[in-house]
């Protein structure tokens, strides 16, 4: 009988810049997948609860999703939760005319509108890509995909500061200070989250409850979906800004970090993301994660293979019945000092990549797009800081309080809420997105007719 690793084919010895198309021994291969699961789990199970969903499905679609993405694109990723779709589901799940049905309806339209614009790109090229989100566009949205993490990342190392700094310590230990490719090195963030949860659990900060009273195996549960144009047309626009923008975000700083351009394959990524995010739809809305981004940043392990292992055992993990709960119960303090430092990664990926494609600094036209897209990224960020305490200010405390206070409020509360449409919210990394693709088509319109008609040219 072959062994394990015989029928997984011929391994590499290398234990970092192991590339998409190389495997690693069994053994090796499932703690780097666990490491990207658990990763994942904190809001892979935090997003699901936020919108009224299971968390159980939430994780037995994300592992589907993951082994559809990764087979059909070749491109190294997880498929999880997406945040960006909260607000809307929350509304429609809240509401009374609302239900899951109708949230399952909305995310298959989702999943299609993704698929139409994948078509699109395929039927026009991805040359559209680079010319209205150039290097130093996408080098910025990149950049503020992880930084506008910050506030989630802070707000739970801050409920519970003394672990989050022993999670982040220990992480950065072991990512820096042991022998390349020892296990300490190689699985920095699962070995700092295990240990800081044996040390919460010693001190009695951890809360079994649940896990205690979930059934040991559970079987997924399908929704019927209904499609009712109050969830399905928000859905969809949430799709066209924020998730598309995010996606290809994510494409780019991949490719940053791994060292590749995955720009050429943005229309079949869209296409197998739309078809992951449409067949989630008893579960939540997926999305490449940008968490699993830094992971991949500290251990510089890129297999393909890893990724199928860790979309295997999401899907095993959405039997387990104690599995959600036990994540669950991890302190938000050891998630937070976990992702304070992944998080940290993927805006170092936006910056290596302005470093790698030479975008020219002391350009004038580059200044004035950098600067505005910081910009309205760090008023993003104050707004995710801030939001949280305006939501707890109620009504009649405002209305009894000065009018120079309340008015000082108000302005705020329409600062915090960005860029709002009845119950529809664009993002923070939405309008930095949209702000960087106007500016350079406004200050390098010249350049871009020019590319254009090259094009075209080429093509006659």
């Amino acid at each position: 009988m072959p062994s394990l690793n015989s029928v997984w084919k011929k391994n590499t010895d290398k234990v970092v810049e192991v590339m998409p198309e190389e495997t690693m021994g069994i053994g090796r291969t499932i703690w780097q997948a666990a490491q990207h699961l658990l990763t994942a789990s904190g809001a892979n199970i935090v997003g699901p609860v936020l919108m009224h969903l299971d968390p159980s499905m939430a994780l037995f679609t994300s592992g589907i999703g993951t082994l559809i993405y990764n087979r059909l694109v070749g491109v190294p990723a997880y498929m999880g939760t997406s945040f960006s779709y909260i607000a809307t589901i929350g509304y429609v799940m809240t509401s009374p005319w609302g239900n899951q049905g109708m949230v399952a309806g909305g995310i298959i339209v989702a999943g299609l509108v993704s698929i139409l614009v994948g078509l699109l790109v395929k039927l026009i090229g991805h040359r559209w890509i680079n010319l209205l989100m150039p290097p130093i566009v996408l080098g910025m949205v990149v950049i503020s995909i992880g930084l506008l993490l910050a506030p989630t990342a802070y707000s739970m190392a801050m409920s519970n500061l003394p672990l989050a700094l022993l999670t982040f310590t220990l992480g950065v230990i072991f990512a820096t200070k042991f022998k390349q490719g020892s296990v300490m090195s190689a699985l920095p963030v699962l070995l700092s989250i295990i240990i800081a949860y044996i040390v919460a659990l010693v001190f009695g900060q951890v809360d079994l409850t649940q896990f205690i009273a979930a059934p040991l195996f559970t079987l997924p549960r399908l929704i019927i979906p209904v499609f009712d144009v109050r969830a399905c047309v928000p859905m969809g626009l949430v799709t066209l800004t924020a998730v598309l923008m995010e996606h290809l975000g994510h494409l780019q700083g991949t490719g940053s970090i791994v060292g590749r351009d995955y720009i050429p394959r943005a229309s079949r990524s869209l296409i197998a993301d739309g078809i992951a995010n449409a067949l989630s739809w008893s579960g939540t809305p997926s999305v490449t994660y940008g968490e699993n981004m830094g992971v991949f940043a500290i251990t510089r392990v890129f297999s393909l293979r890893v990724m199928y292992v860790a979309g295997i055992l999401a899907v095993a993990a959405g039997f387990i019945g104690k599995l959600s709960p036990l994540i669950l119960s991890i302190p938000s303090g050891i998630l937070g000092g976990a992702t304070f430092l992944l998080f940290g990664l993927i805006a170092w990926a936006g910056f290596n990549l302005l470093n790698t494609e030479k975008v020219e600094m002391g350009k004038k036209s580059n200044q004035i797009m950098i600067a505005s897209m910081g910009t309205l990224m760090t008023a993003g960020i104050v707004v995710e800081f801030v939001r949280p305490v305006l939501a707890g200010i109620k009504p009649e405390e405002l209305a009894a309080a000065p009018a120079t206070v309340t008015a000082a409020i108000n302005a705020f509360q329409v600062f915090a809420n960005g860029l709002r449409f009845g119950d529809f919210d664009l993002p923070a990394l939405v309008g930095v997105a949209v702000l960087g693709i106007v500016l350079n088509l406004i200050l390098n319109w010249g350049q871009i007719i020019r590319e254009i008609r090259n094009g075209s040219s080429a093509k006659a």
